[in-house]
């Protein structure tokens, strides 16, 4: 029987998490903090972590809260932005946890199309002027679950209509620092912060089971978040966030980083030649960094059934339809079609084989 390869969720490698620094910051801060990290409280987040925070992105301590993952963040902010009646601007496809936990708000989660460099400012506009929505949601930096890059014009156009019409941006940024190739790009917040919440992780930097998400936003905006926090899950995980801050301040986060790169150089190397390869005639969302790239299949790929025929084969796929939302146009649109690949958790050999079968499936 051939071996099952997995082309499914965007998860980090056993071989990349730094276990025994991991340890050492562990037992460090439960013996020297013992009253702090192993008691309730601190609900903005450990008091050494969000300083960093602060002196990395250059602001006050007050306008960082750190929490359970930023998938939660995303949540207790959508719960106080999104009223009745609201809609939400996403990427079209974006990250399906997003559309879903927007929706569960009670917002109608309205997809924008992507293009090659972002979102489509000029689709963006004419939605905008429908109706102003609670807030966009954005990966600006190696898209999940396309891979693209918002290019450095649209980003001020994003800011700029955000300005006019009186809405938030939510960037979520928890791929940025694995680029690859080329030169960052600034972020939003970096362009203009009044209207910019950013969210990011340490799930792929360090480990996703430690749960340490984190967002930069205006004060009074964080003060308001913050007590939805301590409503809903009383005290954030403080152990994990203090070993995160005692990883940081012993200098090994930029190292660590390095490393990552070192590693899923080449299989990112490895899956963009593959999609070029074996998936001619597809849109390909090439990626300069991150998890992921994905394609779109030509209309004449036979694409019914694809990820119960493709398990079949021992290959797991993630079915495409859950990244959309629903269409700015009315227009529907064949998820099927789409196809996320992440790249970062298989080796290059397990690419190239599990690319093979997904051409010969279609």
């Amino acid at each position: 029987m051939s071996e099952t390869i997995a082309f499914t969720r965007g998860v980090p490698p056993a071989e990349a998490f730094p276990t025994d620094q991991i340890a050492a910051c562990f037992d460090a801060v439960i013996r020297n903090d013992t009253s702090v990290v192993l008691q309730y409280g601190q609900q903005a987040g450990y008091p050494a972590l969000r300083q960093a925070l602060a002196a990395e992105y250059n602001v006050d301590v007050q306008e960082i809260m750190v929490s359970n993952g930023s998938l939660s963040l995303q949540d207790l902010v959508a719960g106080h932005l999104i009223k009745s009646g609201a809609t939400v601007l996403t990427e079209q496809p974006s990250y399906d946890r997003a559309i879903t936990t927007f929706r569960r708000r009670g917002a109608q989660v309205i997809g924008i199309p992507l293009e090659t460099d972002g979102i489509s400012v000029e689709r963006l506009e004419a939605a905008v002027k429908q109706q102003v929505p609670a807030f966009i949601y954005l990966v600006p930096d190696f898209q999940n679950p396309a891979g693209a890059t918002l290019s450095l014009e649209k980003r001020r156009a994003v800011i700029d209509l955000a300005n006019r019409y009186n809405f938030w941006i939510i960037e979520d940024i928890p791929y940025r620092k694995l680029r690859y190739q080329g030169d960052n790009l600034p972020m939003l917040r970096e362009i203009d912060p009044q209207r910019t919440i950013t969210m990011s992780s340490f799930s792929k930097l360090l480990s996703p089971g430690m749960r340490v998400g984190y967002m930069v936003a205006p004060a009074n905006l964080v003060k308001t978040v913050t007590s939805l926090g301590e409503d809903t899950y009383l005290s954030p995980v403080l152990p994990t966030q203090a070993a995160v801050a005692e990883f940081i301040k012993r200098g090994w986060l930029d190292s660590n980083i390095e490393a990552l790169k070192t590693l899923y150089r080449p299989r990112w190397e490895t899956m963009t030649k593959a999609a070029q390869t074996h998936l001619r005639g597809a849109q390909i969302f090439t990626a300069d960094g991150g998890f992921f790239l994905s394609v779109m299949l030509p209309g004449s790929a036979n694409t019914t059934d694809l990820v119960a025929r493709a398990k079949e084969r021992n290959l797991l796929l993630t079915a495409g339809q859950s990244f959309f939302a629903d269409t700015d146009d009315g227009e529907s649109i064949n998820g099927e079609r789409f196809v996320r690949l992440p790249f970062c958790a298989v080796t290059p050999e397990q690419i190239n084989e599990g690319m093979q079968r997904l051409a010969g499936l279609l």
